[in-house]
Protein backbone atom coordinates (compact mmCIF):
# COMPACT_ATOMS: atom_id res chain seq x y z
CA UNK A 1 0.00 0.00 0.00
CA UNK A 2 1.10 3.39 -0.32
CA UNK A 3 1.68 5.88 2.23
CA UNK A 4 1.22 8.83 -0.35
CA UNK A 5 -2.63 9.20 -0.06
CA UNK A 6 -4.82 12.14 1.58
CA UNK A 7 -6.10 11.73 5.17
CA UNK A 8 -9.64 12.70 6.06
CA UNK A 9 -11.49 12.52 8.75
CA UNK A 10 -14.42 11.66 6.92
CA UNK A 11 -15.85 8.38 5.57
CA UNK A 12 -14.68 7.17 2.01
CA UNK A 13 -17.33 6.78 -0.23
CA UNK A 14 -18.27 3.38 -1.22
CA UNK A 15 -18.24 2.05 -5.25
CA UNK A 16 -20.01 -1.16 -4.67
CA UNK A 17 -21.66 -2.90 -1.76
CA UNK A 18 -22.89 -6.88 -2.17
CA UNK A 19 -23.94 -9.57 0.43
CA UNK A 20 -25.64 -9.72 3.62
CA UNK A 21 -26.96 -6.79 5.42
CA UNK A 22 -25.21 -8.06 8.55
CA UNK A 23 -25.69 -10.63 10.97
CA UNK A 24 -28.77 -11.46 13.55
CA UNK A 25 -28.06 -9.39 17.02
CA UNK A 26 -27.70 -10.89 19.91
CA UNK A 27 -25.54 -9.04 22.89
CA UNK A 28 -23.63 -7.90 20.93
CA UNK A 29 -21.72 -7.50 17.10
CA UNK A 30 -18.34 -7.97 15.80
CA UNK A 31 -18.10 -6.14 12.22
CA UNK A 32 -14.84 -7.91 10.98
CA UNK A 33 -13.46 -5.95 8.39
CA UNK A 34 -10.54 -7.41 6.25
CA UNK A 35 -8.71 -4.73 4.10
CA UNK A 36 -7.19 -6.52 0.75
CA UNK A 37 -5.53 -5.87 -2.30
CA UNK A 38 -4.73 -8.46 -4.76
CA UNK A 39 -5.05 -11.49 -2.41
CA UNK A 40 -6.42 -13.99 -4.64
CA UNK A 41 -4.40 -16.51 -3.21
CA UNK A 42 -5.30 -16.01 0.07
CA UNK A 43 -8.35 -14.70 0.77
CA UNK A 44 -10.60 -17.23 0.76
CA UNK A 45 -8.41 -18.86 3.13
CA UNK A 46 -9.13 -16.29 5.93
CA UNK A 47 -12.81 -15.68 4.95
CA UNK A 48 -13.49 -19.17 6.17
CA UNK A 49 -10.97 -18.74 9.06
CA UNK A 50 -13.25 -15.76 10.39
CA UNK A 51 -16.77 -17.82 9.38
CA UNK A 52 -15.31 -20.50 11.19
CA UNK A 53 -15.13 -19.06 14.54
CA UNK A 54 -18.55 -17.81 14.65
CA UNK A 55 -20.22 -20.58 16.64
CA UNK A 56 -17.65 -19.68 19.30
CA UNK A 57 -18.71 -16.02 18.92
CA UNK A 58 -22.61 -16.57 19.34
CA UNK A 59 -21.95 -18.94 22.71
CA UNK A 60 -20.47 -15.30 24.21
CA UNK A 61 -23.55 -13.86 22.71
CA UNK A 62 -22.36 -12.20 19.84
CA UNK A 63 -23.23 -11.92 16.42
CA UNK A 64 -20.62 -12.08 13.51
CA UNK A 65 -20.42 -9.60 10.36
CA UNK A 66 -17.43 -10.04 8.04
CA UNK A 67 -16.85 -7.33 5.15
CA UNK A 68 -13.97 -7.50 2.80
CA UNK A 69 -13.14 -4.32 1.62
CA UNK A 70 -11.58 -4.72 -2.23
CA UNK A 71 -8.84 -1.54 -2.37
CA UNK A 72 -8.68 -1.64 -5.94
CA UNK A 73 -7.12 -5.25 -6.60
CA UNK A 74 -6.03 -6.16 -10.34
CA UNK A 75 -7.00 -9.68 -9.50
CA UNK A 76 -9.74 -11.91 -8.83
CA UNK A 77 -9.87 -11.06 -4.92
CA UNK A 78 -13.18 -9.80 -5.45
CA UNK A 79 -14.41 -12.51 -7.65
CA UNK A 80 -13.52 -14.82 -5.17
CA UNK A 81 -15.37 -12.86 -2.13
CA UNK A 82 -18.77 -13.03 -3.87
CA UNK A 83 -18.61 -16.68 -4.00
CA UNK A 84 -19.54 -16.18 -0.13
CA UNK A 85 -23.26 -15.10 0.05
CA UNK A 86 -22.45 -14.50 4.01
CA UNK A 87 -19.98 -12.04 3.50
CA UNK A 88 -20.25 -8.28 2.25
CA UNK A 89 -18.04 -7.09 -0.05
CA UNK A 90 -17.20 -3.45 -0.41
CA UNK A 91 -14.89 -2.21 -3.12
CA UNK A 92 -12.47 0.81 -3.97
CA UNK A 93 -12.92 1.51 -7.94
CA UNK A 94 -9.01 2.46 -7.67
CA UNK A 95 -6.31 1.81 -4.81
CA UNK A 96 -6.57 4.26 -1.95
CA UNK A 97 -4.40 2.78 0.74
CA UNK A 98 -4.37 0.28 3.58
CA UNK A 99 -6.07 2.83 6.03
CA UNK A 100 -8.59 4.71 3.78
CA UNK A 101 -9.75 0.33 3.31
CA UNK A 102 -10.08 0.24 6.99
CA UNK A 103 -11.68 3.65 7.26
CA UNK A 104 -14.29 2.71 4.53
CA UNK A 105 -14.89 -0.85 6.29
CA UNK A 106 -15.80 1.10 9.81
CA UNK A 107 -17.87 3.14 8.30
CA UNK A 108 -20.22 0.01 6.03
CA UNK A 109 -20.06 -1.77 9.29
CA UNK A 110 -23.45 -2.29 11.15
CA UNK A 111 -21.68 -3.98 14.42
CA UNK A 112 -21.79 -1.96 17.85
CA UNK A 113 -18.32 -3.31 17.92
CA UNK A 114 -15.70 -3.34 14.96
CA UNK A 115 -12.29 -5.59 14.35
CA UNK A 116 -10.05 -6.17 11.62
CA UNK A 117 -7.06 -7.83 10.41
CA UNK A 118 -4.80 -8.90 7.31
CA UNK A 119 -5.80 -11.10 4.81
CA UNK A 120 -2.70 -12.43 4.59
CA UNK A 121 -3.24 -14.50 7.22
CA UNK A 122 -0.47 -13.39 9.53
CA UNK A 123 -3.07 -13.02 12.46
CA UNK A 124 -5.02 -15.91 13.88
CA UNK A 125 -8.92 -15.25 13.53
CA UNK A 126 -9.68 -17.55 15.63
CA UNK A 127 -8.72 -15.06 18.30
CA UNK A 128 -11.57 -13.31 17.77
CA UNK A 129 -13.56 -14.73 20.61
CA UNK A 130 -10.76 -14.05 23.12
CA UNK A 131 -10.45 -10.28 21.99
CA UNK A 132 -14.04 -9.65 22.49
CA UNK A 133 -14.02 -11.77 26.01
CA UNK A 134 -11.63 -9.32 26.95
CA UNK A 135 -13.17 -5.95 25.54
CA UNK A 136 -16.60 -7.63 27.10
CA UNK A 137 -14.99 -8.31 30.43
CA UNK A 138 -11.66 -7.20 30.48
CA UNK A 139 -10.74 -4.00 32.85
CA UNK A 140 -13.39 -2.25 31.16
CA UNK A 141 -11.22 -1.71 27.94
CA UNK A 142 -12.72 -0.01 24.83
CA UNK A 143 -9.94 -0.96 22.43
CA UNK A 144 -8.71 -4.87 22.52
CA UNK A 145 -5.45 -5.48 20.55
CA UNK A 146 -3.68 -8.88 19.38
CA UNK A 147 -0.49 -8.59 20.75
CA UNK A 148 2.33 -10.23 18.32
CA UNK A 149 4.77 -9.55 21.54
CA UNK A 150 2.95 -11.16 24.39
CA UNK A 151 2.01 -14.67 25.44
CA UNK A 152 3.38 -17.61 22.65
CA UNK A 153 6.43 -16.53 20.85
CA UNK A 154 6.09 -14.82 18.00
CA UNK A 155 7.25 -15.22 14.33
CA UNK A 156 7.67 -11.89 13.32
CA UNK A 157 10.70 -11.12 11.08
CA UNK A 158 13.71 -9.75 12.55
CA UNK A 159 13.71 -6.06 10.80
CA UNK A 160 9.71 -6.49 11.93
CA UNK A 161 10.57 -6.45 15.85
CA UNK A 162 13.21 -3.47 15.36
CA UNK A 163 10.57 -1.76 14.01
CA UNK A 164 7.62 -2.51 16.09
CA UNK A 165 10.81 -1.88 19.18
CA UNK A 166 11.29 2.22 17.98
CA UNK A 167 6.83 2.03 17.63
CA UNK A 168 6.78 0.86 20.99
CA UNK A 169 9.25 3.31 22.44
CA UNK A 170 8.04 6.35 20.95
CA UNK A 171 4.06 5.73 21.56
CA UNK A 172 5.27 4.65 25.60
CA UNK A 173 7.28 7.63 25.59
CA UNK A 174 4.37 9.93 24.17
CA UNK A 175 1.49 8.36 25.87
CA UNK A 176 2.62 7.88 29.32
CA UNK A 177 1.16 4.09 29.04
CA UNK A 178 3.42 0.87 28.35
CA UNK A 179 2.30 -0.57 24.59
CA UNK A 180 3.73 -3.48 23.17
CA UNK A 181 2.56 -3.83 20.02
CA UNK A 182 0.98 -0.40 18.77
CA UNK A 183 1.79 -1.59 15.44
CA UNK A 184 -1.05 -5.01 15.58
CA UNK A 185 -3.28 -5.37 12.28
CA UNK A 186 -5.31 -7.42 14.35
CA UNK A 187 -8.26 -5.47 16.76
CA UNK A 188 -11.19 -5.20 18.51
CA UNK A 189 -12.96 -2.05 19.77
CA UNK A 190 -15.65 -0.44 20.17
CA UNK A 191 -17.43 1.54 17.88
CA UNK A 192 -18.37 5.09 19.94
CA UNK A 193 -14.69 4.49 20.64
CA UNK A 194 -14.17 5.60 16.87
CA UNK A 195 -14.93 9.40 17.08
CA UNK A 196 -11.78 9.46 19.60
CA UNK A 197 -9.61 7.96 17.35
CA UNK A 198 -9.94 10.01 14.52
CA UNK A 199 -8.49 11.44 12.35
CA UNK A 200 -6.40 8.33 11.42
CA UNK A 201 -4.48 8.38 7.98
CA UNK A 202 -4.99 6.57 4.82
CA UNK A 203 -1.60 4.65 4.64
CA UNK A 204 -0.70 1.45 6.08
CA UNK A 205 0.57 3.69 9.18
CA UNK A 206 -3.42 3.82 10.70
CA UNK A 207 -2.13 1.21 13.05
CA UNK A 208 0.34 2.78 15.64
CA UNK A 209 -1.26 6.29 14.61
CA UNK A 210 -4.66 4.57 15.95
CA UNK A 211 -3.17 3.17 19.26
CA UNK A 212 -1.22 6.44 19.70
CA UNK A 213 -4.24 8.29 19.84
CA UNK A 214 -6.48 6.05 22.12
CA UNK A 215 -3.71 6.90 25.62
CA UNK A 216 -3.63 10.89 24.16
CA UNK A 217 -7.48 10.69 23.75
CA UNK A 218 -7.85 8.31 27.18
CA UNK A 219 -9.79 5.47 25.44
CA UNK A 220 -8.65 2.42 27.60
CA UNK A 221 -6.37 0.07 25.53
CA UNK A 222 -5.71 -3.32 26.18
CA UNK A 223 -2.88 -6.06 24.44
Amino acid sequence: YSLAHRETDTPMSVDIATGMEGAPINDHTLSVIIPALNEEQGIASIIERVLAVRPLLTAQGVSLELLVVDDGSADATAEIVTRYPEVRLVQHSQNRGYGAALKTGFAAACGDWLGFMDADGTYPPEHFPALCSALDHGKGADLVVGSRRSGADSQMPLVRRVGNWVWSSLVTALGGQRVIDPASGMRVFRREALERLYPLPNGLNLTPVMSTRAIHEGVRLLE
